[in-house]
C-alpha cells in the first residue's frame, strides 16, 4: 500500500499514527506470536455473580487520587463457596463490610478476598478505599511545557484496567448494572454510563449521579470530568435525518445524543459528528436491532492514547477526531465514529466471553466502518476500504507474525489488539457476507444479536447463527479464516489458446507454525467476451491443492478477465495476465475494484501503451478516486520519463486524495526535476495531507535541494500535526546529516506527541552512533506510551544490540502492555539477524534501480542504432531519469 488512507486509530490501536508498515519488525517473519513463556488463558471461577456496583467517589485533582466507597451486590452461584475474590490494584482499604457488618478479608495489593460464609444466597459488600491510580484513571493539567492542556480526568478501563479504580471481577464475561456518584470541583461536568439521575451543588463541589440500568462489563464503565461545551443531537429511524435540534424517535423511543467537546470547538464538533444520527438509524435498520441503550454521548478529551473507546452509552474520543474546515476537505472522522458506534451492538450489547474472542467485538466494529461508507458513499468506497484493510493485515502478517484470530496464548489481553483482530476480523465478515449474500448474512447477524443480547458470545455462536439461517456448512471456512494462522498466497497466471482460457493457480505460502500447507481457495473469474455485445459471465473454481490449472472453454479470446471481483480470497494474490487484457480491464471493468486491480497489475509493465492507459484513467475526473490513486502509484512504480511527465501534469487534479497519491508517486523519481515539481505542493495546497505527502516525497527524491523546503514546512501548524510529521519523515528519507539537530530537539517533551514520534523514528535513518542510541534510550522513560512504542521501533531500526539492556530495564517497569510487547519483540530480534535483513533489502533495491537504469540505457542504444526506412538511425528518443547507484535502504511501506 503506497499512502496511508486510515487516518484515525480505533479502540486499542495507536491514536492516529503516521507510522507505516515498514516500521513493523520485518525481521520477525515466521516468528510465533506467543513467546515461550506466554500462558494459555481460561476463565477463572465465579462462585458469586456480581449483579450491581454502586460507586461513590471524590476525584481529587490536586493529588490525582480518588476516595470513597463501592457497594457491590452479590448472588451466590456455587453453593459451597465461602469467599469472593475481587480485582483491586493499589488500593488503601479502610473497611470491608458484608451485609452491613465488618467482614474478614485479605488483600495483597492485587486481589481482595472477602470471607462470606455459606449461609447467604445474596449479600452486599461495602468497600471503603482510596487510591492514586497508575492506570485506568488519568488526571490532566497544564504545565510549563504544555500550557494549553485542559484540566480533565478520564477513565480508560479496556482491557483489564478497571481494577485500578474500582473493585470488581475485571473480565468481559462478568456483566452487572452500575451507578456512579462522582464529586468534582464546581464548574466541572461529569459524564458516565446510562442516565443522569441527579446533579447537585454541595459547597465547592458538584455531585453527579449516573445510573446504568442494563448489565455491562467493568471495562465499559466510564467516568469523564472536565469543562466542556455540550451540543445536543437526536436521531429518527424511518423518518430520515434531522437537524441537531430536532426531537426524534427510534422505534417509538426518543434517543438523545450529545457531543461534549472543548470550549471553542463547537463548529468543528457539528462538522465532525453531523452524520451520527444517520449512522444510528441505518445500523438499527440493517441489524434488525434498534439502538439498545437510553442515550448516546460522544466526549472528546485530551491526550487520549486510543482513537476512541466504546463505553456503554458514552464513547470517549481523542482530540484529533475534531476536524477544522480545511481538514474536512479530505479527512473524515466517520470511520472512527461508525466503529465506536457499532460497538454499542458488537461488544456492549453482545460481548466476547474472553479476550481471545475479541474479534467478535473489534472485527465487527471494523467491518461496520465499511458498511457505513457503502451506505453513505457507495460500493466502490466500501470495496476500497476493504482493500486497504487487507493491505494493512498483510503488512503485519508478512512482518511481525501470523496468528489465529482466536488465540488463547498471550501475555496481556492488549497483545491481541492488532491487525489480525481488527482488519482480518473485519475481512472475515466481508468474505462471509460475499459468500452468503446480503439477505442471509444480515439475517444471520440479526439472529446472533437477538439470541445473545446482553450476554456473552464465542465464535461458534456466530457460526451457528449463520449456518442456521443459510443451511450451509461453514465449519471449514471458520477453521481456515479464524482458527488457523496465515492466509493463502496465490499466484495466478491467465492465458488463452485454441478456445481455452487457462487459469494456472499456485499457493506459495510456507507450511509452518500451524499455517496450512494448502487452503481451500475460491477463485471467481469475471470473463468479458471480445466480440460485441461483450457479454460477461462468471466462472467459479476452487483451488484445494498447492497448484492446479483450470481450463475454461472460451471460443474467442476474452477481452478482459477480472480475477476475484468481489474479494472472496482473504490473502495475497499476484496476477499475471496479457497486457492488452489488463489495459482493457482498466478501461472497461464495470466496478472500481476491477479497474484498480488492473492498475496494480500494470505497474509491472513498462511500455508506452500501458503508461498511456494509466494516464487516461488518472486524468478522468469522473473515475472513482481509488482507481486514480492506484494509477498514480503504478506510474510511480514504473518510473519512466513518460510516467513522470504524466504525474507532473496531474499535480493540480481537483480531488485531494488523488493529488496526494500523485505527489507520493513523484517522490519515486530521484531527480532535481522531481524536486521542482514537488516544491509548490509542499509549500501550499488546499489540503493538509497533500502538503504533508509532498514533504515526504521531497525527501524520497534524495536531492539536496529539498532540504531547505523541508525545514521551512516543518514548523507549519496543521490538523493533527500532519505537515510537521510529513516534513520530518521527508528529512529522514533525505538522509541529510544537517537535519539531525532539528530531529533531536523535536523529540523533547513540549512538542506535540506526533511530532516527537516522527522525530524519534527519523533519527536512526540519519545516525547510528552512540549519541543516537543513548538519546533514544533516554526517551524510553517518556510519559506518553505511544511515544515509547515508537522509540522502541526506532531502537529496532537502529539495530544496535547494546540497546538490549535499556530495553529490558524499561520492560520490567512499563505499565503499558503494548510497550512491553514491542520491547520483547525487539530484544528477541535485535542484532545481526535484523541487520542482515536490512542489508538484504538494501541490496534488492540497489539491484532493482540498476536494472531500471540498464533497461533505459539499452532502449536508448537500440533507438540510436536501429536503421530507419532510409537506412538511418532515428532521432534520439526521450531519455529516462537517471537514478544514482548509491546504496540506500529500501522504501518502506506506510502504515
Amino acid at each position: 500500500m503506497g499512502i496511508e488512507h486510515r487516518l484515525h486509530a480505533r479502540c486499542g490501536g495507536l491514536a492516529g499514527s503516521h507510522v507505516h508498515e515498514g516500521h513493523e519488525h520485518a525481521a520477525g517473519l515466521g516468528r510465533p506470536f506467543a513467546f515461550s513463556s506466554s500462558p494459555r488463558h481460561f476463565e477463572r471461577p465465579r462462585p458469586f455473580a456480581i449483579e450491581h456496583i454502586a460507586l461513590d467517589l471524590t476525584l481529587d485533582f490536586e493529588t490525582k487520587s480518588i476516595r470513597g466507597h463501592a457497594e457491590i451486590q452479590l448472588r451466590r452461584v456455587d453453593p459451597e463457596a465461602t469467599s469472593i475474590e475481587l480485582d483491586a490494584i493499589g488500593f488503601s482499604i479502610s473497611s470491608v463490610k458484608a451485609g452491613g457488618k465488618e467482614a474478614r478479608y485479605t488483600y495483597d495489593g492485587k486481589r481482595l478476598v472477602v470471607q462470606l460464609g455459606v449461609n447467604l444466597d445474596r449479600s452486599t459488600l461495602t468497600i471503603a478505599y482510596s487510591a492514586t491510580p497508575r492506570k485506568g484513571l488519568y488526571f490532566l493539567d497544564a504545565d510549563e511545557h504544555v500550557p494549553h492542556r485542559p484540566k480533565q480526568a478520564w477513565t480508560q478501563f479496556q482491557e483489564e484496567d478497571a481494577r485500578h479504580v474500582i473493585p470488581c471481577h475485571d473480565k468481559p464475561h462478568a456483566k452487572m448494572t452500575t451507578e456512579a456518584r462522582i464529586r468534582v470541583p464546581a464548574g466541572f461536568y461529569v459524564l458516565s454510563n446510562g442516565a443522569l439521575a441527579a446533579r447537585e451543588r454541595v459547597g465547592d463541589q458538584e455531585v453527579f449521579h449516573w445510573k446504568m440500568e442494563e448489565p455491562h462489563p467493568s471495562y465499559l464503565v466510564t467516568i469523564v470530568a472536565g469543562e466542556f461545551s455540550e451540543i445536543e443531537a437526536v436521531v429518527r429511524v424511518g423518518g430520515g435525518t434531522t437537524s441537531l435540534e430536532d426531537t426524534v424517535r427510534v422505534h417509538d423511543r426518543t434517543i438523545p445524543l450529545s457531543y461534549l467537546v472543548p470550549k471553542g470547538r463547537e463548529d468543528d464538533a457539528r462538522r465532525t459528528f453531523a452524520r451520527t444520527p444517520d449512522m444510528i438509524a441505518w445500523f438499527s435498520e440493517l441489524l434488525g436491532v434498534p439502538y439498545p441503550w437510553n442515550k448516546y454521548a460522544q466526549v472528546v478529551v485530551s491526550d487520549f492514547f486510543f482513537g476512541g473507546m466504546e463505553n456503554t452509552t458514552a464513547t470517549t474520543m481523542y482530540e484529533h477526531i475534531l476536524l477544522d474546515e480545511r481538514a474536512s476537505l479530505d479527512v473524515t472522522s466517520d470511520d472512527l465514529i461508525a466503529h465506536e458506534l457499532a460497538h454499542q451492538w458488537f461488544g456492549d450489547l453482545v460481548t466476547c466471553r474472553d479476550w481471545s474472542e475479541g474479534w467478535l467485538n473489534e472485527g465487527f466494529a471494523t467491518f461496520m466502518e465499511h458498511v457505513w461508507r457503502e451506505r453513505h458513499l457507495g460500493r466502490d468506497e466500501y470495496e476500497y476500504g476493504v482493500r486497504n484493510d487487507l493491505a494493512s493485515y498483510l503488512g503485519e502478517a508478512s512482518g511481525r507474525y501470523r496468528r489465529p484470530i482466536v488465540c488463547q496464548d498471550y501475555d496481556a489481553p492488549l497483545d491481541l489488539f492488532d491487525r489480525h483482530l481488527y482488519e482480518k476480523g473485519g475481512l472475515v465478515l466481508h468474505v462471509l457476507r460475499t459468500e452468503l449474500g446480503d439477505t442471509l448474512f444480515w439475517k444471520g447477524v440479526s439472529t446472533y444479536l437477538h439470541r445473545h443480547a446482553r450476554g456473552v458470545v464465542e465464535t461458534r455462536d456466530l457460526l451457528r447463527a449463520l449456518e442456521e439461517v443459510s443451511g450451509r456448512s461453514l465449519g471449514r471456512r471458520f477453521e481456515e479464516l479464524v482458527h488457523r494462522p496465515g492466509h493463502p498466497e496465490i499466484e495466478i497466471d491467465l492465458s488463452w489458446e485454441d478456445g481455452v482460457l487457462r487459469c494456472a493457480a499456485k499457493q506459495t505460502q510456507t507450511a509452518a507454525d500451524g499455517v496450512p500447507n494448502a487452503f481451500e481457495v475460491p477463485i471467481v473469474l469475471s470473463i468479458v467476451d471480445s466480440e460485441p455485445p461483450h457479454s460477461e459471465r462468471t466462472e467459479k473454481v476452487r483451488l484445494a491443492t498447492r497448484a492446479d490449472t483450470f481450463s475454461i472453454p472460451c471460443p474467442s479470446r476474452p477481452r478482459l478477465v477480472v480475477v476475484d471481483p468481489e474479494m472472496r480470497i482473504l490473502g495475497d494474490v499476484t496476477l499475471k495476465a496479457p497486457a492488452d487484457m489488463l489495459r482493457a480491464q482498466l478501461a472497461e471493468a464495470k466496478t472500481g475494484r476491477g479497474r484498480w486491480l488492473a492498475a496494480q497489475a500494470l505497474a509491472k509493465i513498462d511500455d508506452p501503451p500501458t503508461i498511456e492507459a494509466l494516464a487516461t484513467r488518472l486524468s478522468d475526473d469522473s473515475e472513482f478516486w481509488g482507481v486514480r490513486v492506484e494509477c498514480a502509484e503504478a506510474l510511480g512504480h514504473i518510473r519512466a520519463r513518460e510516467a513522470f511527465d504524466v504525474l507532473v501534469k496531474a499535480r493540480e487534479v481537483a480531488h485531494a486524495k488523488v493529488r496526494r497519491a500523485v505527489v507520493d508517486a513523484l517522490g519515486r523519481f530521484r531527480t532535481t526535476a522531481a524536486v521542482e515539481a514537488l516544491k509548490p505542493k509542499a509549500l501550499r495546497d488546499e489540503s493538509y495531507l497533500v502538503e504533508a505527502e509532498a514533504a515526504r516525497a521531497l525527501g524520497k527524491t534524495r536531492q539536496a535541494a529539498a532540504y531547505e523546503v523541508l525545514l521551512d514546512v516543518m514548523g507549519r501548524p496543521s490538523w493533527a500535526d500532519v505537515i510537521s510529521s510529513g516534513a520530518i519523515d521527508g528529512l529522514a528519507a533525505l538522509r541529510d546529516d544537517r537535519a539531525l539537530p532539528h530531529l533531536f530537539s523535536r523529540t523533547r517533551y513540549g512538542h506535540p506527541a506526533r511530532v516527537r514520534r516522527a522525530a524519534a523514528l527519523a533519527i536512526p535513518k540519519l545516525a547510528t552512533d552512540r549519541r543516537a542510541r543513548e538519546h533514544l534510550e533516554e526517551l524510553l522513560d517518556d510519559a506518553d506510551p505511544i511515544v515509547r512504542m515508537d522509540v522502541v521501533r526506532a531502537l529496532s531500526d537502529l539495530g544496535d544490540a547494546r540497546s538490549r539492556s535499556a530495553l529490558r530495564a524499561r520492560a520490567e517497569v512499563d505499565l503499558d502492555a503494548r510497550v512491553r510487547r514491542r520491547i520483547r519483540e525487539v530484544v528477541r530480534d535485535l542484532g545481526g539477524e535484523r541487520k542482515q535483513h536490512n542489508e538484504l533489502k538494501d541490496t534488492v533495491e540497489r539491484l532493482e534501480t540498476e536494472q531500471k537504469e540498464l533497461r533505459a540505457r539499452l532502449a536508448k542504444l537500440e533507438a540510436q542504432t536501429a536503421p530507419t526506412s532510409k537506412g538511418k538511425a532515428p532521432p534520439e528518443g526521450p531519455a529516462r531519469p537517471k537514478v544514482g547507484k548509491k546504496r540506500v535502504p529500501a522504501r518502506k511501506k506506510k502504515r
